[in-house]
């Protein structure tokens, strides 16, 4: 049963994605989004796509024709990243990257694949909750997540001094109630990342009873507080990000004004269909 839902789960997002890309081309209606400025670039929009649905960079850049102001690709392994084509040239939405973290590899080749992501992105994320990264947040690795962090933070500033344009940096962390991830922020902070994704939700399996669970008042009031968390210790120092049962256009306000300077859909893209972004703009 639970392989056969797996399925379903997979060819519904190619569905979708084959829809998002397939609305792509059709006329672009007129945004009501107003440009944001984060992490020193201009979005077109503050909502985003998640990681996890255009893992290729199908969709693109094409994204801002649907009324996204950017599109996180991924998570990429190494292996990907070498396939990886450059985004498409069409439209003006953002393309991040969202890069794996396999602690069984060594520094050096970890800054390696951040180089090399460098190249293709106008953003880049470290993803700190797949299940590929998750024994890095065990607290005995703490001191290796730590120097990982560093080492790879060091390593965009020098391409970024060395190089004609900046790619920001940025690290995306499970946010629960109670479990508000303050003392990685604060890491993040003093090792001078651009931002912070904050995910709301606990993870696979995504399904429709935790979907239709985020239309409660109060799970949405718990998901901005922790944004507010978050933005009280950062101060504006972080760019703050939200990903998480953000399904209407109430709940994307809600979390602006908690905090958050952008905020992703995965989950309402899907169920919802292509022009949800407009949509949540109003």
């Amino acid at each position: 049963m639970a392989e056969r839902n797996m399925t379903r789960r997979r060819l519904g997002q190619r569905l979708a994605l084959q829809l998002a890309c397939a609305a792509s081309y059709l006329p672009a209606t007129r945004s009501r989004a107003q440009a944001v400025d984060v992490m020193g670039l201009r979005f077109p929009s503050p909502v985003g796509i998640a990681a996890g649905f255009d893992r290729c960079g199908r969709l693109g850049r094409r994204a801002a024709r649907l009324g996204f102001g950017f599109t996180e690709v991924g998570s990429c392994t190494a292996a990907e990243l070498f396939e990886m084509r450059p985004p498409n040239a069409g439209g003006l939405a953002l393309v991040g990257l969202n890069l794996s973290l396999d602690p069984t590899r060594s520094t050096a080749e970890l800054c390696a694949d951040l180089t090399l992501a460098w190249a293709q992105a106008d953003y880049l994320m470290l993803n700190l909750i797949s299940p590929l990264s998750a024994p890095l947040l065990a607290e005995e690795r703490r001191a290796r997540l730590i120097e990982l962090l560093r080492a790879l933070r060091n390593r965009a500033h020098a391409l970024n001094s060395c190089g004609n344009r900046r790619v920001p940096l940025a690290v995306k962390l499970r946010s629960l109630p109670g479990q508000v991830p303050m003392a990685l922020a604060d890491a993040l902070l003093e090792l001078g990342f651009d931002g912070l994704l904050a995910a709301h939700d606990p993870g696979p399996p995504a399904t429709a009873e935790r979907y239709y669970g985020w239309q409660d008042d109060d799970q949405q009031l718990l998901a901005c507080r922790q944004i507010e968390q978050l933005h009280q210790l950062c101060d504006g120092a972080l760019a703050l990000m939200s990903v998480g049962g953000v399904q209407t256009a109430a709940h994307l306000q809600a979390r602006l004004a908690a905090g958050a300077r952008l905020v992703q859909v995965h989950s309402a893209l899907l169920r919802e269909g292509p022009f949800i972004a407009q949509r949540l703009l109003g």
